[in-house]
């Protein structure tokens, strides 16, 4: 959905022993918002009345920040708040008729949109979902609320001028998003004195020491009907993961040459990768590469369940969700210090955090995993999956509710979350 600038990177490269998995389930309760004082809004408020939420995105996919804006919805909507989703079906601004290829793919891409020939996460919700043709979604599409949320930055220069009956403004930063656009527009969408919520601890930081604004931490959780997994063994052959994409800030490069070097100390290393994109032909692919175009989402928890090992490469990541599932998949994982990852891999334990774009060093962490003798990796995999267990989307549906309880009624001059 959004994007942002790397943090800072790198460990040094001493190894570190595998410690039990207990400790970084007590590790992460605080990213999950299980440690009150790190999170804003009073907890486990039971609403009075229930609250009238609408989410505006700038278009819908197969982003994980779509999937997990829905997800976050639909936990509300469990929680008995009415909300709805609307977004523009052909997606962001065309690029200019001059340039001929931009111009032809952004038609086919809006023609597949509109005619739901390209699959994406809001094909259906128990929230409401507003489709709007065109790419503005505008006031008099959607019904008056109580809050009106924004994830990108764009959505917040509309929603700043919508009129009171729409609803607060509360602004879901979902990365930071200053290559998005004018790193100046974008900017100052980030210095609205608007309610803020953020995704990972790294953009906490971000709003608070560069615009000055405290973020509620609201962390994306984990579809545990469709992700949980049982205990399970490495497997016969050592098999890495990885999502591919296009995305120049997602590093796939760094990926394939990481998986490449690795391939010379473990030759029989096998890779699978899924998309939504094709290969692209310029990349100089590993060997014993498995890939899936755009695998239906039921058959995604087998991929991660067939790696021994998950890798995320990005340059930046705002919290990275295929990382996390593959560790609800009792995936040991190796990232980038990135970001988003740096909330979900406790680096030694459940997997590794490497330095940004270094091929060699996230070679090394993956041949330090696949080899793990059998005991030691089932102590790495079940580390992940102890981690993975405090991210859930009720927990985060809860810290949410809290938040905006608070918000909205302090704008009334009435607190509900004191009725």
């Amino acid at each position: 959905m959004s994007r942002g600038e790397p943090s800072q990177s790198g460990p040094n490269g001493s190894p570190v022993a595998v410690r039990p998995a207990v400790e970084p389930a007590r590790a992460a309760r605080s990213i999950a918002g299980e440690d009150p004082a790190t999170t804003a809004g009073p907890q486990g408020i039971s609403p009075r009345r229930s609250l009238r939420i609408c989410w505006v995105l700038p278009g819908t996919g197969l982003s994980g920040g779509v999937k997990s804006t829905r997800l976050l919805a639909e936990a509300m909507v469990a929680r008995g708040h009415e909300v709805t989703i609307a977004y523009p079906r052909s997606g962001p601004p065309w690029p200019s008729p001059l340039h001929v290829g931009s111009f032809a793919r952004r038609a086919m891409k809006a023609w597949r949109a509109l005619n739901s020939e390209t699959p994406h996460h809001l094909e259906a919700s128990s929230a409401r979902l507003i489709p709007v043709n065109g790419r503005d979604v505008l006031p008099r599409h959607v019904p008056d609320a109580d809050v009106v949320i924004g994830t990108w930055w764009e959505t917040l220069e509309s929603l700043r001028h919508w009129p009171p009956e729409k609803g607060m403004k509360a602004h879901f930063v979902r990365h930071h998003e200053i290559f998005g656009g004018d790193p100046e527009r974008v900017r100052a969408t980030y210095r609205l004195p608007i309610q803020k919520f953020v995704i990972a601890r790294w953009l906490q930081r971000v709003m608070e020491e560069q615009y000055g604004h405290p973020a509620t931490l609201v962390p994306n959780g984990v579809d545990w009907s469709q992700f949980n997994s049982e205990p399970r063994a490495k497997g016969a052959v050592p098999t890495v993961g990885m999502l591919y994409s296009h995305v120049t800030w997602k590093d796939s490069d760094t990926a394939f040459a990481a998986l490449r070097i690795a391939q010379k100390a473990v030759p029989e290393l096998r890779v699978i990768a899924f998309g939504n994109k094709p290969l692209q032909a310029a990349h100089d692919l590993p060997k014993n590469l498995e890939f899936f175009l755009r695998p239906p989402q039921d058959q995604i928890p087998a991929l991660y369940r067939r790696a021994d090992c998950w890798i995320v490469s990005s340059i930046t990541e705002g919290f990275g969700m295929p990382g996390l599932e593959s560790a609800a998949c009792r995936c040991p994982v190796v990232s980038t210090r990135c970001g988003g990852p740096e909330d979900y891999v406790q680096d030694g334990v459940s997997g590794y955090l490497v330095p940004v774009s270094d091929a060699k060093e996230m070679a090394r962490r993956i041949v330090d995993v696949v080899t793990l003798d059998d005991e030691r990796w089932r102590a790495m995999s079940e580390a992940s999956y102890a981690i993975a267990r405090t991210f859930n989307w009720e927990r985060s549906a809860e810290i949410l509710e809290g938040a905006l309880l608070h918000a909205v009624g302090a704008a009334a001059g009435t607190p509900l979350a004191a009725v």
